[in-house]
């Protein structure tokens, strides 16, 4: 569990850097007329425009081109999740996460020589196709705990979360500082940065990650698996849970149900998620510091909850943890949506970081309980597809309906 904690805090640690920089990166790529992807985003992202009406100015333009952007990396981890998961019941756990982590690196890598935009989407295609972690970090968790403990090791996961997502964004921040000062490349120092983090955790679990599925309880036909796996790519079978096989009904409808909540509070948790970044870029005027210091208050909220709260609830609980996480980001999203002061938008960020810390590791746990060795990574793989179907879906149209609700 230790060794999990550590290599997928150093992942999501890598992962999170970009996040500040992301509204400055793309107005970085956007002043080369000469890219072809990029106009290609761009009139794509206008005809979606004036599909709803929306006035063509720049500052909207660019809230739709990020929630498009923003889209793509979430589409490639629906299609790549649950193959991967496949692909660990079948070959193991630690051969597919290293072989996962191999391919985000040669992502970062080709980050770091980005000098256009075609170029930077290839990077995120990638690390979109490649990056399965958490899918198999998850698993790992299921293969190592009872259902006694299981919901500390989830919480661990989250605790993960936090603080690479306290650490990542300020790292960011200060990389998007000293190239302004310096008049450096936006993308490279950070890029870098990521490649060597990741390439360390790369190494350090190959020294020390041992794998926890034996091979008697493997599943025996990648066939069959990735053959499974493949249905998934339709929303349909992937609700249905049709590559799934347990013993009783009961159990696979109360899968789906679980499932149906995590992706309706993923597609709109991730909505508002993403837009904030471009919420404080437009109305606060805020800067890559300023957001990393966003993004460090809330990992640090997330973290004192997940390691304080969330683990100490009891097996069973689960349910009412993720409940009273939901009931907080309904004043969370009012309070972001409609704040006129940095006070009011910092009092919704807490409720949302409350949210953000709770309900992902509390549903994660229920699900867990579901299915043999040999389904584990299949089932955690779905759950994962339909969360990054949500993050898919949810920042487009989150960006399209608040730039709608601006125009009317």
């Amino acid at each position: 569990m230790l060794v999990v904690f550590i290599g997928l805090l150093m992942d999501l640690m890598a992962f999170a850097v970009i996040l500040p920089l992301l509204p400055s990166l793309l107005d970085h790529y956007s002043k080369d007329e000469e890219d072809g992807l990029y106009k290609f985003f761009q009139t794509n992202v206008n005809r979606f425009r004036d599909t709803l009406r929306i006035p063509n100015t720049e500052r909207y333009n660019f809230v739709l081109f990020g929630g498009f952007v923003g889209s793509l990396f979430s589409f490639l981890q629906f299609i790549a999740s649950p193959v991967i998961g496949a692909l660990s019941d079948v070959y193991g756990r630690k051969s597919i996460i290293i072989l996962s982590m191999v391919g985000v690196s040669v992502s970062y890598a080709i980050w770091a020589c980005s000098r256009n935009f075609t170029i930077f989407v290839l990077a995120r295609i990638i690390g979109g196709l490649c990056k399965g972690n958490v899918t198999i970090s998850t698993a790992i968790v299921t293969d190592v705990t009872s259902t006694v403990n299981r919901g500390k090791g989830m919480a661990l996961i989250g605790v993960a979360y936090s603080v690479g997502f306290i650490v990542g964004p300020v790292i960011g921040a200060i990389f998007s500082k000293q190239s302004e000062s310096s008049s450096g490349t936006l993308y490279v120092l950070p890029a870098i940065f990521t490649l060597a983090v990741i390439s360390a955790d790369i190494l350090f679990l190959l020294c020390f990650l041992k794998e926890t599925l034996p091979q008697d309880k493997r599943a025996k036909s990648l066939t069959s698996e990735i053959k499974n796996a493949v249905q998934f790519i339709n929303p349909v079978s992937l609700f249905k849970f049709d590559a799934v096989n347990l013993a009783e009904k009961s159990d696979l409808g109360e899968v789906k149900r679980i499932s149906l909540v995590y992706f309706l509070y993923l597609f709109f948790f991730s909505g508002m998620e993403f837009t904030l970044t471009f919420l404080t870029h437009s109305v606060f005027k805020y800067s890559s510091m300023q957001q990393g210091k966003m993004f460090f208050v809330m990992g640090i909220i997330m973290a004192a909850v997940q390691g304080g709260y969330v683990r100490r609830i009891a097996p069973g609980g689960e349910k009412k943890l993720a409940s009273q996480g939901m009931f907080a980001l309904i004043p969370a999203m009012l309070l972001l949506g409609s704040a006129s002061s940095t006070k009011l938008f910092y009092c919704g960020i807490i409720l949302f970081a409350f949210g953000a810390a709770t309900v992902v590791s509390a549903l994660t746990t229920i699900i867990s309980k579901y299915g043999d060795a040999t389904q584990k990574g299949k089932i955690m793989g779905i759950f994962r597809s339909l969360g990054a179907l949500a993050r898919a879906t949810g920042p487009f149209f989150s960006c399209a309906s608040k730039i709608k609700y601006l125009v009317d």
